[in-house]
């Protein structure tokens, strides 16, 4: 065996007995140096197992794989090992990537099978000896790092044999080393953390069936992604991947929401300390916006289903009252305070004229219906509306719209975002704020799509996260810009050149009022030293601050609907999603089309069908578009699932004739004439859709 001689740096040799005849040398760690210099001396004999060259690399891959000493030794970074990037926990990743590169073109059974049995002997010997695994020092966790960059995990024929055990090694470690691995994964660049990610993701989609038992190599794999979840947060300057690389569309399909809501409602009760206890819920990352919507609205009709109970027992109490007290005085009394405890569902009576007051008053008065199915009446004025829906997003829609109005004292308007936010100078009333995040809270509570332009900052604080610059940046841009410059002004000192002191103006009508941000703020100037602290403490006092009164209320009144633990799944941008739908810079009107019903004589192939989607999808614009669907539908808002999971009925409304095309918002209908020219039906649409205003039945 004189050709391993010349393998350069093979200080280190260790015995084998894997056979009783001879003693088989190999190396006792492996670089990629090693490595190149064992595959160039093999040469042509690779494929023959009798060479010794080949018995020298089998050994040195068997011998390194199967013990983690070795394998924690193995492709450490140095000095000038021409790395592109380092790594806090030491190994050479880049070198890594290339050894499994080189190592799965060589022949399966004489170096694949040998390397996949040693790896599955290391990891059964690291499940025996977890408890030493997860006290031993960082240094001795590389090889998990090592073992998750192999090929060979992506393939389902390796999934029993080792994907799976790597899963529960991995999903046992404790605290200390989860954290540790968990900044690992958190320098990983996307395509690194992207190709762990997709391993795992794999397993979960391939092995996930529906069964009462839990298996705990699925839980471990759920944990393992939630650790290069938690890696991907953290990582710095911002997560290398989207939020969509998490999403599981597969355990979307084949979970049962409601058995799991079941289940994962247990979990929220007695803890989540043990498998038994584990549900998929607590993991919301794995789910899409789509998927949330689902578990919200379980949620909802979970707590409105036990309102809905409670009415028909108050129904009867109002019921036995009745009988047992006919003749009492105390009757009249007892039925009037039962009378609302008994109606199944919120119903809002309003009038067009005295709408916020009306909404205001009635939501006062019955704070116990809150949770109820929302039902939506309109008194006065000679309007009538059943509700099956296009009601309340008409109802909602006004009433938004309304509070959300700059001249109406509670909301600010931003000219170069479009976005509004609470006027933290506002004299209105925390009731009327309350309100509306009642409003906001109902309208998800019930399903309901709003029209409202809010800035993702407001969604962050709704969940309890904290301001930073970057919101301020994406909210009011120009403010943005400014305080990012004072932190990057290198030219001298910020206090010679900005001129700030440790305060903050607002224009209050027309004043101009300051505020010290620290005591005696209003004479201590920001200087290079001190202007990061600046910074928070301005971008905390101009979010936080000049509108806790404003914001405290909003929140208590959409907490009052939302609150509970389906809301935290959410993200900021999921929840937006959830309030606000999609936004409509573009809307697809080909799934519109393709998902539309038609009645009364009207298909897809009749000639009035054909110029109506003609003149929608090829001569109107995206805002004649808008109205369109707001005319049918009573939204612009373009659900989570696209156009094409809206309710959109073309119904033949007679023969030609000069009316107006009409709707039903309620059942999301459209009332088409037969007219008798194309240029006739688009004068006729367009005139509808561009003066359709108000709300209930058109």
């Amino acid at each position: 065996m004189g050709e391993t001689a010349n393998i350069p740096n093979a200080a280190s040799y260790s015995a084998d007995s894997q056979s009783d005849e001879e003693q088989q040398l190999s190396l006792g760690y492996l670089t990629l140096p090693l490595l190149k210099s064992a595959l160039a001396t093999c040469g042509a004999d690779m494929v023959n197992q009798q060479s010794a060259d080949a018995r020298f690399l089998v050994n040195t891959l068997r011998t390194v794989f199967l013990d983690g000493d070795a394998l924690n030794r193995s492709f450490l970074l140095e000095g000038n090992s021409g790395s592109s990037k380092s790594h806090s926990s030491g190994v050479d990743l880049d070198a890594v990537r290339e050894a499994y590169a080189l190592i799965t073109t060589l022949p399966r059974e004489t170096f694949l099978v040998p390397l996949s049995n040693a790896i599955e002997i290391l990891l059964a010997r690291l499940q025996l000896n977890i408890a030493k695994l997860q006290t031993a020092p960082p240094q001795n966790w590389r090889q998990m790092l090592i073992l998750l960059e192999n090929p060979l995990l992506k393939d389902e024929n390796y999934h029993e044999s080792l994907l799976k055990k790597l899963c529960l090694v991995i999903g046992a470690m404790r605290s200390r080393a989860r954290s540790i691995l968990v900044t690992w994964f958190s320098e990983y660049d996307a395509a690194g953390l992207k190709n762990i990610v997709d391993v795992f993701q794999k397993y979960l989609e391939q092995h996930f069936q529906r069964s009462p038992q839990t298996d705990e190599a699925l839980v471990a794999s759920v944990k393992v992604l939630g650790m290069l979840y938690q890696a991907n947060e953290a990582a710095k300057p911002s997560p290398p991947l989207e939020i969509s690389a998490f999403y599981n569309d597969v355990l979307h399909k084949k979970l049962n929401f409601k058995e799991e809501y079941r289940t994962w409602k247990r979990t929220l009760e007695n803890g989540s300390a043990n498998v038994t206890d584990f549900s998929y819920f607590n993991y919301p990352f794995l789910f899409d916006p789509v998927a949330k919507t689902r578990i919200m609205h379980i949620d909802a009709m979970a707590q409105m289903s036990l309102e809905f109970e409670d009415a028909f027992v108050h129904q009867a109490l109002v019921v036995h009252a009745q009988k047992f007290l006919q003749d009492s005085p105390s009757i009249a009394q007892l039925e009037e305070n039962l009378k609302g405890r008994s109606n199944p569902f919120l119903v809002l009576e309003v009038r067009r004229n005295r709408l916020v007051q009306d909404v205001l008053e009635q939501v006062r008065n019955k704070k116990q219906d809150l949770k109820k199915p929302l039902k939506v009446r309109f008194i006065g004025g000679g309007e009538e509306g059943m509700d099956q829906g296009g009601v309340q997003k008409e109802f909602f829609q006004v009433i938004v719209n309304m509070l959300l109005d700059p001249a109406y004292g509670m909301f600010t308007y931003d000219e170069e975002t479009r976005f509004c936010w609470l006027n933290g100078a506002s004299l209105e009333s925390e009731q009327e704020f309350e309100l509306v995040g009642t409003i906001v809270g109902l309208a998800l509570y019930n399903g309901v799509i709003l029209d409202a332009n809010f800035p993702k900052l407001l969604y962050k604080r709704l969940l309890d996260e904290a301001p930073t610059l970057e919101d301020v940046k994406d909210t009011w841009p120009q403010l943005g810009k400014g305080l990012q410059q004072l932190l990057d002004w290198s030219d001298g000192d910020v206090g010679d050149v900005f001129l700030r002191t440790f305060e903050i103006s607002y224009d209050v009508y027309g004043q101009v009022k300051n505020f010290p941000l620290v005591a005696g703020g209003e004479d201590l100037i920001v200087t290079n030293q001190d202007r990061k602290q600046y910074v928070d403490l301005y971008v905390h006092h101009f979010v936080v601050e000049s509108t806790r009164r404003q914001f405290t209320a909003f929140r208590n009144g959409f907490y009052k609907i939302c609150g509970g633990r389906a809301l935290k799944m959410c993200r900021p941008s999921e929840l937006e999603l959830l309030i606000c739908g999609t936004a409509t810079n573009a809307l697809n009107f080909e799934e519109l089309e393709e998902g539309a019903q038609y009645d009364d004589g009207y298909h897809p192939d009749h000639v009035v069908i054909d110029w109506f989607w003609e003149i929608v999808q090829d001569e109107m614009d995206l805002d004649q578009k808008k109205k369109l669907l707001n005319f049918v539908t009573a939204s612009d808002r373009v659900p989570l699932k696209g156009l094409k999971g809206l309710t959109f009925v073309i119904q033949r409304n007679g023969p030609d004739t000069d009316r107006l095309p009409t709707s039903l918002t309620c059942f999301g209908r459209l009332l088409l004439p037969e007219y008798e020219s194309k240029a006739k039906l688009k004068d006729r649409l367009v005139t509808a859709i561009e003066n359709a205003k108000g709300f209930g039945l058109v």
